[in-house]
């Protein structure tokens, strides 16, 4: 509990990544560029299927299993944005471990899953509106290394890690008012490259406080589909987050 406690000290500390919302109306840097950066909290759950010596075995686990079975988490997101030009990253890790019983082996297990999960982007405003609607397009490359070991009966059954690294294209609706800011994200990748095929989306609802904070509040999801040398993973996380945005 105390790991846990700690956590989520530090998230609500940081809370600024998902602040992907860009002001127009602040005062530039003396080069002309803005950025957001901070964590954020996410209170993601788990559904995976893993395949592997021509089983399937399903995992579910909900935001009290990961929290409760968390070993260490780091969810961070950054963005720089020059008039309409921008660059962002965002990154997840997160260690997991659990005992309990599989069905699909009927064994007692101990299952441990690393996550990590990070993007670099780079994109333009397509359209803008004097309403402060904005639409950005953007591409650019997402990282999944995602380590899965299960010991049955003090047996290691499986010991397998995956690294893919899936170039990606999406879009990103955003509306920014004297107060409110708010977006809708959404891209694909992979494409047989890294993994078979992978997505995320997410939807923010923020309020400013000043002119360099603001929270956000809203819900991101992310799935991959990766089959490789007779192993395979179709793992989707989702759920609610709360972050704050700080403007440097």
């Amino acid at each position: 509990m105390k790991k846990q406690l700690i956590f989520l000290a530090l998230t609500l500390l940081s809370i600024s990544v998902l602040g992907q919302d860009n002001t127009q109306n602040e005062d530039q840097t003396p080069t002309g560029w803005k950025f957001d950066i901070a964590p954020y909290i996410w209170t993601a759950s788990l559904s995976a299927d893993i395949s592997f010596l021509n089983q399937s075995v399903p995992v579910e686990a909900n935001f009290k299993d990961v929290l409760e079975n968390l070993k260490m988490g780091f969810l961070m997101h950054a963005e720089a944005r020059k008039d309409r030009f921008f660059i962002a990253g965002d990154i997840v890790y997160l260690k997991i471990g659990k005992d309990g019983t599989i069905d699909a082996l009927s064994l007692n297990t101990d299952l441990t899953i690393k996550e990590t999960v990070a993007e670099l982007t780079g994109g333009y405003t397509l359209l803008e509106s004097h309403n402060a609607l904005y639409l950005d397009g953007f591409v650019g490359f997402r990282y999944f290394g995602i380590k899965t070991e299960i010991n049955a009966d003090s047996q290691n059954i499986l010991d397998k890690s995956i690294n893919a690294t899936d170039p990606i294209l999406g879009l990103r609706l955003r509306t920014d008012s004297n107060k409110w800011t708010n977006s809708l994200r959404a891209d694909i990748g992979g494409f047989g490259i890294g993994s078979e095929f992978s997505w995320k989306t997410n939807l923010l609802f923020g309020y400013k406080f000043s002119d360099s904070f603001s929270l956000h509040a809203g819900f991101q999801a992310y799935g991959i589909d990766y089959e490789k040398d007779a192993f395979g993973l179709d793992m989707t996380s989702a759920g609610f987050l709360l972050g704050g945005n700080f403007k440097l």
